[in-house]
């Protein structure tokens, strides 16, 4: 296959070498990713702005360029720029830090591979739980065995996100989105200047959600849609009248 590959933490990450490296094994991988980190940069875009590009020897195996841009950037200037390269998949990731339940609508990861899909381009995106000593080549073990069997689920309809426990999985599990919450605090780090920190809240209630899975130390895949018409919502209204 001919597979795109991007990520949302910079084209000189670890996870993204890891990713691209697997890839490059048995398919034809071209790696466009964002020359800095851009993470919770959800589906932005730089309109009216300029963007550069610059391809980087990083491997002998693919070709890599460095955007200035977004990750949805990254797919959107490889679809047209690459327009003789018919990609058949975008690979996001691997990110550092988990990709789960509400963390979704922010996550430039997923959002790539969803920009992918406008293209009609099938898009998995991939995670590590952890956000730092993130055990990649635990996550490649898992890949070696289950990526022949994501990829035949894959859809343009939809994007699946993949979140990798750091280290040995105990399982994968299709699952639903959870909600994850966070203790979001504004500190003050300077004159009318602060900074969003927190940390996940710990109390789930839905046991069958993506976010409780990660948390017992399984891979989770979860199909995501760009889509978010609450159709249910529509129906209850068909008769309404304004």
């Amino acid at each position: 296959m001919k597979i795109l590959v991007v990520n949302d933490d910079g084209i000189m990450s670890e996870g993204i070498k890891a990713l691209a490296d697997f890839l490059s094994i048995k398919h034809d991988v071209t790696v466009v990713a964002p020359d800095g980190n851009r993470s919770a940069f959800s589906h932005s875009l730089s309109i009216y702005k300029d963007i550069t590009i610059k391809e980087l020897k990083i491997s002998d195996k693919y070709r890599a360029f460095a955007m200035s841009g977004t990750p949805a950037d990254c797919v959107k200037f490889a679809a047209h720029y690459f327009s003789d390269i018919k990609f058949d998949l975008v690979c996001s990731g691997i990110n550092k830090g988990h990709n789960l339940g509400s963390d979704t609508v922010y996550s430039g990861t997923i959002s790539a591979c969803l920009e992918g899909n406008f293209f009609g381009i099938k898009g998995i995106a991939f995670s590590n739980y952890a956000h730092s000593e993130c055990d990649f080549n635990a996550n490649i073990q898992t890949l070696e065995r289950i990526f022949d069997k994501l990829v035949s689920i894959c859809s343009p309809d939809y994007t699946l996100n993949v979140n990798f426990p750091n280290g040995k999985e105990k399982g994968v599990k299709i699952v639903p989105l959870g909600i994850h919450l966070y203790t979001d605090n504004y500190v003050l780090t300077g004159e009318d200047t602060y900074q969003l920190v927190g940390s996940p809240v710990e109390e789930i209630e839905d046991q069958s959600c993506d976010v409780a899975f990660a948390k017992r130390g399984f891979a989770t895949v979860t199909p995501i849609v760009y889509n978010r018409t609450a159709n249910k919502i529509i129906e209850n209204f068909k008769d309404f009248k304004f």
